[in-house]
């Protein structure tokens, strides 16, 4: 017989063995070492490798496991706009052996447009990670060095744009530029940022949507650098202009400044059912973003550290309701695009 969500969530959580209160430390004291005979936590990351999602969740797990006294695997689950991944959390233990850092507005997006079985509720929140704005790259070789002047040249010879998931900010930025300017782009779902990056770099697409970060810094001077889909110039690319410079305000979404927020999230069930568990998760993450090492990591990293954002459990919540509102007012753009293109 199936179970309803709340069902399944009350039968997994009723064989947890719940987080010792006398013990900080240890797989023993995070009540895990029934389940696995070397403890370890499973870092869900729903894109492929070499993504930012993948990088960001690849340097914050050693300071994480150092304060929490478990190992950390990273373990790829791309596909279906990360709804693959996001069913790969859905489906776990409400444990605390199963984290995920996903993406909004994605995240949301795939129970909002792509029928998954899963809701808001189905997941705890832990924290945010960064916030990295929406920005538009092309090739070096190409005949216009901005988004003004590309919208000019798609408007009289169209233009292929690579967008790294055919639901959330990447895909929204093209798809809101090209309804404002009516123009007939090929809009292609790359499933990654990795992917739009090498795209770009190869000059296979006419211009790639990205995050600054995500697409990597140390990539300033190989590609064009378009514009960023927000009111004052991003701190990663800071020579580059953003739609507002470039007198784009009537596209939606300049004065707010459209990105995407990286977030950790849990199996739905662990905050109300392992209370202990759950605040230890978030203490332990919280605290990795301060560590020095992980700083001078991300700093590395492309400047990294320049957009951390760490939001506590609950705001971080608030945020992700905010987000799916968000969402749902560009219902019919994202739903056109899905279903009728």
């Amino acid at each position: 017989m199936a179970l309803t969500d709340l069902g399944r969530r009350e039968f997994l959580a009723a064989g947890v063995t719940g987080l010792s209160v006398t013990a900080a430390y240890g797989a023993e004291a995070f009540g895990v070492t029934e389940r696995f005979d070397e403890a370890r936590v499973t870092a869900v990351v729903p894109w492929a490798q070499g993504g930012g999602t993948d990088r960001a969740m690849r340097i914050t797990t050693p300071a994480w496991s150092d304060r929490l006294g478990i190992g950390f695997v990273v373990e790829n689950y791309p596909g279906g706009s990360t709804q693959v991944g996001g069913e790969e959390l859905y489906n776990a233990d409400p444990d605390g052996t199963t984290v995920a850092m996903w993406n909004m507005p994605q995240m949301q997006a795939t129970w909002l447009f792509q029928n998954a079985p899963y809701e808001m509720e189905s997941f705890d929140y832990l924290g945010t990670h960064h916030w990295d704005p929406t920005m538009w790259f092309a090739p070096p070789d190409r005949p216009y060095d901005d988004l003004e002047e590309f919208v000019e040249y798609a408007r009289e010879d169209g233009a292929t744009v690579g967008i790294t998931s055919a639901i959330g900010n990447t895909a929204l930025s093209a798809l809101l530029v090209e309804d404002t300017y009516d123009l007939d782009l090929t809009v292609v779902n790359m499933e990654g940022g990795s992917e739009v990056r090498q795209a770009v770099l190869a000059g296979d697409v006419d211009a790639g949507v990205n995050q600054p970060w995500a697409f990597n810094p140390d990539h300033v001077g190989d590609v064009l650098a378009l514009g960023s889909h927000t009111a004052e110039p991003q701190e990663l690319w800071p020579d580059t202009p953003s739609f507002a410079d470039l007198g784009l305000e009537e596209v939606p979404l300049v004065e707010e400044g459209l990105g995407q927020w990286k977030l950790m999230v849990v199996p739905g069930g662990l905050r109300e059912n392992h209370p202990e568990q759950f605040e230890r998760l978030a203490e332990t993450y919280a605290a990795a973003l301060e560590d020095e090492a992980f700083l001078a990591e991300a700093e590395n990293q492309g400047g990294l550290d320049e957009i951390l954002e760490y939001h506590g459990p609950d705001e971080t919540e608030a945020e992700v309701e905010e987000t799916s509102q968000f969402m749902e007012t560009y219902a019919d753009v994202v739903e056109n695009f899905i279903y009728d293109r």
